[in-house]
């Protein structure tokens, strides 16, 4: 009997007593493809290096260059692609007890994620500019500069008020009410269009606050809202220089009113130590731009008139240097202070004597829980100055606003809201997609906090008035710092941002955090060697996102507020850091150093183990409906792409959970990920396992037949690092796995470094082979298939400068179409295209699956002239010397049957 044997790939399944005729046990160097066995020629060295140790870990390309990233130890190196030897020059020399995660790219920028953080290292002038983990903070503290500004006198008359029995300091009747408002109201509104709106001034409080505007116009590292007290409770002012009585000595009925106020330019210094640091960055950081809310009002356009005061009990402050302050400096030194109205009038119209209009007319004003809304409401800010990084100034400079600028703020640019840019990101793993930086796997330090500098409005030193001292007495400063304590992932952390100083007696309103899980806040106040300790509680802001405090104009550290005996204790760096492991943060295009609140994405509640996405459409008219996968501990997501570029986690694919995220591996439509079940294959929603037939755990052990051992050695692999055989559990195997994706010859290289063999896939045939492999580590350069070999050497499957390679075949299990029959072969003849001596043949015989006899061999491709004991099964082995245009296809076996004359 004649049967004729066509070759498949490389099986395991089903059992050897169930297999097809033709399914390979081994196919060293071969891969079944367009119908016939092909050889599989080792790669092209492209770079051979001296050093084992230099290992090519990433490969930057740009259009503009090609950089081999190389990792030695600790050290990160680059060299150019077309060196001609192996100069390098160092990127960054990490600590030996850091732990580098990974590299990767976005244009210009490497990026290397370390267990400190995100490393990035910036192409520029022909070398990479190491900038660091993350841009620099920026204290900048504000000032304001006010001048004191009364307008002209006047008189208003209204019905009789009793002087002597107390009505003057009564509210007014409703008549007296509507009497004065409309003699009084048109002024104040003419003097403060005329002194702010219209002058680009100053009057009311407001907020302040800065970021940075990255190269791509991005905002990021947003500050604390500064709140600037232009005046506390009432502005302006309506002093009575004289209140008169006509036709009567026991009232009044006239008043000369002059209606003052304080009007401020907003100035700024920035932190000199800081600025140098920030100035590295000066290539991702392009400028400071400041902006400010509209302001808090505290007067009642719409409103009356209420009654007379007497200033030295109804008064209101501004915090601020007095620039047109008359009295002597001498005496009365300019500070950035805190000065009540009455003092700043005094010291502006009366120099010399000092003194202020005793009374004044309470001009109608907002109430207080409105205005205590206002500021802890407030979250629009309008751009008022962008100033250029090699432009910020370290020393006070006012910011000049042009006179129509506030007339039209709220048509400014209006600023984003922040969303925990100060905190520094550590990802395990990242993946680039659209110019993109994708990072998963996150641990998150929080931020310290606000320098106190940067958080309240600048002060430094208190001058007074005192009959019996100098007004310099109380002129000193104080170095105050704040402690925040935060609530979040089961932890109770406390951060502070560092020291500021202040004038004496500078009231702090306002805190700010941007941690809506902030819920307390202790301020320290520290006078030469004592401290006084407060203690606030946090709310989470409305609308920004941070938790705040706000009280009233008296400040946190006034009189009869509650003290703490001690200051608290700060957490660690590794105790403030905490895990998001179920998301996904996705930079803005082509800038990695800016991770925008859209782009964070929430991935089930398991860990996120990678991240992977399939290049190609997935099916005609729908190109990346699903363009990213997360591979989770819960199994894998698709990521749906928005018309913003952004991503959603739009539904689990699979349940199959990957077991080595360094095996998953992106091919043109489809990622394949090793897991429990074996390598699975998925493409848009359908997922499929594309290793079935090859998987087991008890793998054929190819030494147990004759003379293999020999047959083996003569594949002339290097004996001293040989580890083909045995082959490892399918599933161990896949545990230590990596992947390559050879796209010009459609293949899947699945390695394992502990062994010397790889499965081979092709995606033509959809069937296995196995090859001889030395490959040490993949690099991140899809879709070119390269890799580091045991010597060190940059390879590229994709090429080979061989011309010839030695493979070996086994088959499985040879039933000829009669499993349980004994039979006798005389004549194997193997088939193909191949040259006479480049195929060398041995066949074994076998009656129990088990145990094999070598039957007969030979140096060519014919196997005849023999005859002897019947067996039922038979494999076929090859040795095989094949050039490329060389194949195998099958065998022709010739046979007879014997003892058939019952069941064996």
């Amino acid at each position: 009997m004649i049967k004729d044997i066509k070759y498949g790939g490389y099986t395991a399944q089903p059992s050897d007593y169930e297999c097809l005729d033709g399914d390979l046990a081994s196919s060293i160097n071969l891969v079944p493809e367009d119908g016939v066995l092909k050889p599989v020629f080792q790669p092209k060295i492209i770079k051979r290096f001296q050093t084992a140790a230099n290992k090519v870990s990433f490969i930057h390309e740009t259009s503009a260059f090609v950089h081999y990233i190389i990792q030695i130890g600790n050290t990160v190196k680059w060299m150019d692609s077309d060196a001609d030897n192996e100069e390098m020059a160092t990127v960054i020399s990490f600590l030996s007890s850091l732990e580098i995660y990974g590299i990767n790219a976005i244009g210009n920028t490497l990026i290397i994620l370390t267990s400190a953080g995100m490393h990035y290292a910036l192409w520029k002038d022909g070398a990479y500019l190491n900038l660091g983990t993350h841009i620099p903070e920026l204290p900048i503290s504000f000032g304001l500069q006010g001048e004191m500004i009364r307008g002209d006198e006047f008189q208003i008359s209204f019905d009789n008020i009793a002087f002597f029995s107390g009505d003057i300091f009564n509210e007014f009747t409703d008549n007296n009410k509507q009497r004065i408002t409309e003699q009084v109201l048109a002024k104040v509104n003419k003097f403060i269009a005329e002194n702010s709106t219209n002058v680009g001034k100053f009057m009311f409080p407001f907020f302040v606050r800065y970021a940075y505007r990255l190269y791509d116009g991005s905002l990021t590292m947003h500050s604390a809202p500064i709140l600037m007290v232009c005046s506390s409770d009432l502005a302006p002012q309506c002093f009575c220089t004289n209140l008169h009585g006509y036709n009567t000595s026991t009232s009044i009925n006239s008043a000369k009113l002059i209606i003052a106020a304080m009007f401020h330019q907003l100035d700024y210094a920035a932190d000199p130590n800081a600025l140098r640091s920030l100035k590295n960055w000066g290539d991702i950081v392009k400028s400071v731009d400041i902006f400010v809310s509209k302001p808090i009002y505290t007067y009642d356009q719409n409103g009356e008139c209420t009654k007379f005061s007497n200033t030295d009990y109804s008064d209101c402050y501004a915090i601020c240097k007095h620039i047109n302050q008359k009295a002597s400096t001498d005496r009365f030194p300019l500070r950035y202070q805190q000065a009540s109205f009455s003092w700043l009038y005094a010291k502006t119209f009366d120099p010399n004597g000092l003194t202020n209009p005793g009374w004044r007319l309470m001009l109608p004003q907002r109430d207080s829980d409105a205005i205590k809304a206002d500021v802890t409401n407030n979250a629009l800010f309008y751009l008022l100055k962008s100033i250029n990084v090699d432009d910020l100034k370290t020393e006070r400079t006012i910011i000049p606003i042009n006179k129509e600028y506030l007339q039209s703020l709220v048509a400014r640019e209006v600023m984003t809201d922040d969303y925990n840019s100060h905190d520094l990101l550590i990802p395990k793993c990242s993946f680039g997609y659209n110019s993109r930086l994708n990072i998963a796997d996150v641990r998150l330090r929080l931020f310290s906090g606000f320098k106190a500098t940067a958080a309240f409005s600048f002060t430094d030193g208190y001058v007074g008035y005192w009959k019996d001292a100098l007004p310099t007495q109380l002129d000193y400063t104080v170095s105050v710092s704040v402690y925040y304590f935060i609530k979040q992932d089961g932890k109770d952390i406390v951060v502070n941002g560092g020291v500021g100083s202040f004038g004496f007696n500078t009231p702090f309103l306002w805190l700010f955090y941007p941690n809506v899980n902030a819920y307390k806040a202790v301020l320290v106040q520290t006078a030469y060697v004592s401290s006084e300790i407060y203690e606030v509680n946090l709310e989470p802001h409305p609308t920004l996102n941070g938790a705040y405090y706000f009280g009233d104009w008296n400040g946190i550290n006034s009189d009869g507020k509650p003290k703490l005996s001690k200051s608290p204790t700060l957490s660690t760096e590794e105790y403030r850091t905490i895990d998001i492991l179920n998301k996904i943060y996705t930079s803005e295009v082509n800038n990695p150093y800016y991770f925008p609140l859209t782009g964070i994405n929430t991935v089930g509640t398991g860990k996120i183990l990678s991240i992977a996405s399939a290049a190609k459409a997935l099916s005609q008219g729908q190109f990346g409906q699903f363009p990213l996968y997360a591979f989770t501990s819960e199994g894998v997501w698709a990521m749906e792409i928005s018309s913003a570029g952004t991503y959603s986690a739009r539904q689990p694919i699979t349940r199959d959970v990957c077991i080595n995220p360094e095996g998953i591996t992106q091919i043109d439509s489809s990622v394949l990920f090793p897991t429990d079940r074996g390598i699975m294959l998925i493409s848009g929603s359908n997922t499929q396992c594309i290793s079935d037939t090859i998987k087991t755990e008890v793998p054929f052990d190819l030494l147990s037949l004759p003379h293999m051992k020999g047959l083996h050695d003569r594949l002339n692999h290097d004996r001293t690092t040989d580890k083909c055989l045995p082959m490892l559990p399918f599933t161990e195997f896949l545990k230590e796995c990596r992947m390559i994706y050879d796209y010009v010859h459609q293949r899947i290289i699945v390695y394992n470094r502990a062994v010397t063999y790889a499965y081979v896939y092709s995606l033509k045939s959809n069937m296995w082979g196995l090859i001889y492999s030395n490959i040490e580590d993949n690099v991140n350069s899809y879709p070119n298939a390269l890799a580091i070999d045991t010597n060190g050497n940059l390879v590229d499957f994709s090429s080979s400068d061989d011309s010839e390679i030695t493979s070996m075949l086994v088959t499985r299990p040879l039933k000829l179409d009669a499993s349980d029959v004994l039979k006798t072969v005389n004549t194997v003849i193997q088939r193909g295209n191949f040259r006479k001596g480049h195929v060398q043949s041995v066949i074994y015989g076998s009656r129990d699956l088990y145990d094999w006899s070598l039957i007969w061999s030979s140096k060519d491709h014919y196997l005849r002239g023999f005859r002897g004991t019947p067996y039922k099964y038979f494999r076929i082995a090859l040795l095989c010397n094949l050039t490329e245009d060389e194949s195998i296809y099958g065998a022709t076996v010739q046979f007879d049957t014997r003892k058939t004359n019952q069941p064996r």
